[in-house]
């Protein structure tokens, strides 16, 4: 069996143990796989979940930055890698680098143009920037993508 596909069980395993809360179980599952193949992004994404949860965001910070450049030289599952991409604009939010979420957002849109979280939360970044007519745009987008909770605040700052 190949190591990512190792890698894969690897992390479901961790997966099954985060569903019965034990967040260091999945922990150590997930740094198994991430032991076992470094270009699987999924692993980071799993990681940096869990350090975000338990706040500890300059260690997601540093563990996705190492992930994005491990994984964008071997660009395997862009959807995996948008995935980081959104996670660390989360961070930067977090850190008010504002100009590094957005930066980051865009890269996960043009990693994974499907998923109407990306341009929900980069609509919101626009809007606390003052980007009226960008958080707009975003918003249509990500209500044409499905997402319709984002009518409400489309209806509220969107003429």
């Amino acid at each position: 069996m190949p190591a990512q596909k190792k890698a894969i069980k690897v992390l479901l395993k961790g997966d099954k143990k985060l569903e019965k809360l034990d967040t260091l179980g999945a922990l150590d599952m997930y740094q198994k796989a991430l032991y076992m193949d470094t270009t699987l992004a999924d692993s980071y994404a799993k990681i940096s979940d869990i350090y975000v949860y338990q706040r500890k965001y300059d260690k997601a910070l540093n563990l996705l930055n190492t992930g994005l450049r491990i994984t964008m030289d071997v660009p395997k599952d862009p959807e995996s890698i948008s995935h980081l991409y959104s996670i660390r604009s989360f961070l930067h939010f977090n850190m008010n680098k504002y100009g590094s979420a957005i930066t980051d957002l865009d890269q996960a849109i043009l990693l994974n143009k499907t998923n109407p979280n990306y341009f929900y939360m980069r609509a919101l970044i626009r809007r606390m920037n003052g980007d009226e007519k960008g958080c707009c745009k975003d918003l249509r987008k990500a209500i044409a993508l499905g997402m319709d909770s984002a009518k409400v605040y489309q209806e509220n700052y969107c003429n």
